[in-house]
C-alpha cells in the first residue's frame, strides 16, 4: 500500500481545466487526485471554491458548479481544520518562514499523516519537519 499523499488547491485547480491544450499540468493533476490514498482539508476545499468562482478567472465556474466538484473531491479522505492544525501552522510558518496558509496545508498533511504535499507554491524537494513538498509541474 502506497503512503497517503496530500493535495494543495493548486492541483485540484488544474484538474477541472480543459484537456484541450498543450499545457500538461491538468492531465498531471488529473493523475495525481484520481491516486486512491489522496487526502485534503476543509481549506483546501474552501480555496478551490474561491478561486474556481473568483471573478478575476477566465471563466469563473457558477457556484452550482463549483459545489458539484466539491462533492467530487469530498469522495477522498477529508481532514478537518482544528486548533491543533492552527498551533502547528503558526509554529512551521515562524520557523519556515512562510505564509501561515501554506503552513496550515503542511499542518494538515502533517497530521493526517502524509509524508508528501503536492503542491507549486511551496519549495520543491524542500522537507518542512516531517513532509516533503513535490511539485508535479517540474
Amino acid at each position: 500500500m502506497r503512503d497517503k499523499i496530500f493535495l494543495d488547491t493548486n492541483i485540484l485547480v488544474y484538474a477541472i481545466e480543459s484537456a484541450q491544450t498543450s499545457d500538461p499540468r491538468p492531465q498531471i493533476a488529473r493523475d495525481l487526485i484520481s491516486r486512491s490514498e489522496v487526502v485534503l482539508s476543509t481549506q483546501v476545499l474552501g480555496e478551490f471554491y474561491r478561486a474556481t468562482t473568483s471573478k478575476r478567472r477566465s471563466i469563473p465556474l457558477t457556484h452550482e458548479e463549483a459545489v458539484v466538484w466539491i462533492q467530487v473531491w469530498k469522495r477522498n479522505e477529508i481532514t478537518s481544520i482544528t486548533t491543533h492544525h492552527v498551533d502547528l501552522a503558526l509554529e512551521l510558518s515562524a520557523r519556515y518562514d512562510i505564509g501561515y496558509f501554506d503552513a496550515l496545508i503542511l499542518s494538515a498533511a502533517q497530521l493526517s499523516p502524509c509524508e508528501t504535499v503536492y503542491s507549486e507554491d511551496l519549495n520543491h524537494g524542500q522537507c518542512y519537519d516531517r513532509v516533503t513538498v513535490i511539485n508535479p509541474f517540474m
